[in-house]
């Protein structure tokens, strides 16, 4: 099964990944099958990420006008995955593209997909949103929650758990407790926790990666099939050690 598959990605749709564990890797292996599938695809940020390059990317524009981006993109004929974003940071950082852009990006840049990393979360495999974030724009189709199965067990610290502290505050816990399939569950139900800032009519699905050996498909089974009571319309389990990533699909 792909990944397009997995997720019920429709062509023309925009989508946004938040969480951590895997938003980039799941951004470009996803961009990869569409553009084999024949797709042309633009993979941007609407905070900041890696500098995208081959083979990631087989364009990338650094755009200061969305007029002037639209133009650049409808010239393109030929299946390619597009990168963009609104120049470099210091750090020579993609920036994000700005939220009032997507509206435009979609309805005149003539993409088949758009996907967007929405969400930092400095190389952790959880994380929990401060009041600004995610930044999703409101048109997004699919929003796509990710998650490593690799979280469960370890302490409730920023080792593991970015924004570990505004966790353990939400939920009136103490810090360095361990995660379990019940915390994990309270933080995704708690309206300031994992899933806040999804536009309302955008679909919600969780994907948790990092199951590399039968025993973490085993636990992300169990915690996905509890998921799908908050609001999650499906759960997918991948791997990306091996060539076909997706492990389980879990539907209501």
């Amino acid at each position: 099964m792909t990944l397009k598959e997995a997720l019920g990605l429709k062509r023309g749709e925009m989508l946004a990944l938040i969480g951590a564990g895997g938003k980039t890797t799941t951004l470009f292996h996803l961009a990869q099958e569409l553009w084999e599938e024949g797709g042309k695809v633009l993979v941007t940020t609407t905070t900041k990420m890696f500098k995208p390059a081959k083979p990631h990317v087989h364009k990338l524009f650094l755009a200061q006008d969305p007029e002037a981006l639209v133009s650049e993109l409808t010239r393109i004929k030929e299946p390619l995955i597009i990168g963009a974003g609104y120049g470099l940071d210091d750090a020579r950082k993609l920036n994000g593209l700005p939220l009032e852009w997507f509206d435009t990006l979609k309805t005149k840049g003539g993409m088949d997909w758009i996907l967007i990393e929405a969400d930092g979360a400095a190389s952790r495999p959880f994380k929990v949103p401060l009041d600004h974030e995610p930044v999703v724009p409101e048109g997004c189709d699919l929003t796509v929650w990710v998650m490593g199965i690799k979280v469960l067990g370890q302490p409730l610290t920023p080792d593991w758990v970015h924004r570990a502290e505004r966790a353990a505050a939400l939920l009136g816990v103490e810090p360095g407790i361990p995660v379990t399939d019940d915390l994990i569950l309270r933080l995704v139900e708690n309206p300031q926790g994992c899933l806040k800032g999804i536009p309302p009519k955008s679909r919600k699905v969780a994907l948790i990666n990092q199951a590399d050996s039968p025993e973490e498909v085993k636990k992300a089974s169990a915690l996905g099939r509890k998921l799908l009571g908050c609001g999650i319309e499906r759960v997918v389990i991948t791997s990306y050690l091996q060539k076909n990533a997706v492990k389980e699909v879990i539907t209501k």
